[in-house]
Formats: C-alpha cells, sequence, structure tokens
C-alpha cells in the first residue's frame, strides 16, 4: 500500500512539474503568471536577473560555423563579475526547445536544472557549475567541426558528380580508360525495412562501402540507432545531413542533396571508392 501511495506521489509530482509554464512577458520571466526575474537582450546573448535585480547571469547563445539546422546551439553562463564561465547544452530538445524562443527555451533549461526556480535564480548553484569543471562543449564541437571542414575541402579536390542512375563520377577516378571517371554507384530506398529513407553507396566492384540512413537505422554489431548518419564496412559512423531541396519538382538522382551529402561524406574521409581489382 505504501509502494503504491509513493508512485502516486511521484507521478503527481512529475505531472505538476511538467505542467508549470514558463512565460516571458515583457522582459518578465512568468512561473505560471508569478514573476520570477527578468531577462532583457537578444539573441545571442541574455541577461537574466533575480527579482531585486541584485543579481544577474549573462547567457549567450553558441554555435560552431555552417551548423546545420538539426544542430542545437549550446548556452554559455557567465558571471560578468567575476568573467568566468561554464557551457551546457538543451538537454529536453523535444519539449523544451524554440527556434522562435530563445528566450524562454534559455528559461526552460536553467528550470529543469534547478538554476532557476520559483524562488527566482539560485546564485549558489550557478557560481558552483560556473567555478565548477569545464564542460568541454565548445572545445568538442569546435574540434569536430574542423574534422568536418577538412573533409568537405578533401571532397571538394574530387569534384565529384552523381548522374540519374546512380554513378558516381570523380576528376580522380583512377580506371584504365583515362576518359572512364567513375568511381562508384549509390542506390537509395524509399521507404527502406524500417520505413524510412536508406542510402547504400557500393565501389566500382559491388561491395558495400556505407549505409546511410534517415531516421532509427540499426545495423548488426552497432548498437545505437543511426539518424541521418552512415556506417562503413569498417564500422565508421559519420554524419550526413538530409536536404530535399534538389527535387522541387519530380525526382532526379543527379540533383539529390543528400544523396551528394552523403557521397561527399564518404570520400571526404577517405573512401575513395573506385575499384580493388
Amino acid at each position: 500500500m505504501k509502494k503504491n501511495i509513493l508512485t502516486l506521489l511521484i507521478v503527481l509530482i512529475s505531472t505538476c512539474s511538467f505542467a508549470q509554464k514558463i512565460k516571458i512577458d515583457k522582459g518578465e520571466i512568468k512561473l505560471d503568471e508569478k514573476i520570477i526575474g527578468y531577462i532583457e537582450g537578444k539573441k545571442p546573448i541574455f541577461k537574466i536577473y533575480n527579482l531585486d535585480k541584485s543579481y544577474y547571469v549573462t547567457a549567450e547563445l553558441k554555435s560552431v560555423p555552417n551548423d546545420t539546422s538539426m544542430d542545437l546551439p549550446w548556452i554559455e553562463l557567465k558571471d560578468e563579475a567575476t568573467g568566468k564561465s561554464n557551457e551546457l547544452e538543451f538537454k529536453n530538445k523535444s519539449r523544451k526547445f524554440s527556434a522562435f524562443n530563445y528566450d524562454r527555451s534559455i528559461i526552460y533549461e536553467l528550470f529543469d536544472r534547478n538554476y532557476i526556480t520559483a524562488e527566482g535564480l539560485v546564485k549558489e548553484a550557478i557560481e558552483s557549475f560556473i567555478n565548477g569543471p569545464s564542460a568541454g562543449i565548445a572545445a568538442k564541437k569546435l574540434g569536430v567541426q574542423g574534422d568536418i571542414d577538412k573533409a568537405n575541402s578533401l571532397a571538394d579536390t574530387y569534384q565529384l558528380a552523381i548522374d540519374d542512375t546512380g554513378v558516381i563520377y570523380s576528376v580522380k577516378a583512377k580506371n584504365q580508360d583515362p576518359d572512364d571517371k567513375k568511381i562508384g554507384y549509390i542506390k537509395m530506398t524509399s521507404p527502406s525495412t524500417n520505413g524510412e529513407l536508406k542510402y547504400e553507396v557500393t565501389d566500382l566492384d559491388g561491395y558495400l562501402i556505407a549505409t546511410w540512413f534517415a531516421k532509427a537505422g540499426m545495423v548488426s554489431g552497432y548498437d545505437k540507432f543511426l539518424n541521418q548518419e552512415l556506417i562503413t564496412f569498417d564500422k565508421k559512423v559519420l554524419k550526413a545531413t538530409f536536404d530535399n531541396r534538389g527535387n522541387p519538382i519530380g525526382y532526379k538522382m543527379s540533383k539529390d542533396i543528400t544523396a551528394m551529402n552523403v557521397v561527399r561524406v564518404l570520400v571526404g574521409n577517405g573512401y575513395a571508392l573506385g575499384s580493388k581489382k
């Protein structure tokens, strides 16, 4: 009986927590219509104040150059008085983040982490986080972006093209016939066995080099879902974004931006295709 009552209390507490609504109204931060603080500024920098404005923290949205629309920014919290800062990511993407309400998205995130409550900013918790170990988000993301930039630069040198039958061409093709610029093939399956879009890239010998999944792809030997990612024959996982802008009317493989993204990422990461014979 006690266990059932405890479970019910947990459910009720959770329901009440999720039912709480945050609103930004003329710079006032309201939780269920109660003012809990103030916010000023505009993207990417906001200042968040407690009720008597005796303390504030700066929240700046950060992103790497050329981020895709699927990549969320992260938040840098900074104490202007000390100059110290730390970073955090949006952890509840589906429910909390809105590209139309960055200020509210930030407040929701701080609320989830108990850096702001129904009583306003929690100075001690914020300062403990800012002065704590670095989250290292910028270093990680900029490092990943550096790898992406290098891959893009290498892919550019191959001057890749795809025709409407899925043949992949490159000026660097090393075939017996110097006029033959084929290096491989790409095939689209829609829908695949899981009901989502899938591409397969093979070399000139017909060997499968990589498979790309739009969403929830599963491959034997890899224990995570593949979402807008390709997995190579040697189990390397690489990000390649979906983009349907190339075919506004009808479909042609030669205009398929997603297919080209897949091939560019693959070639840019050292998979030159061609023939091993």
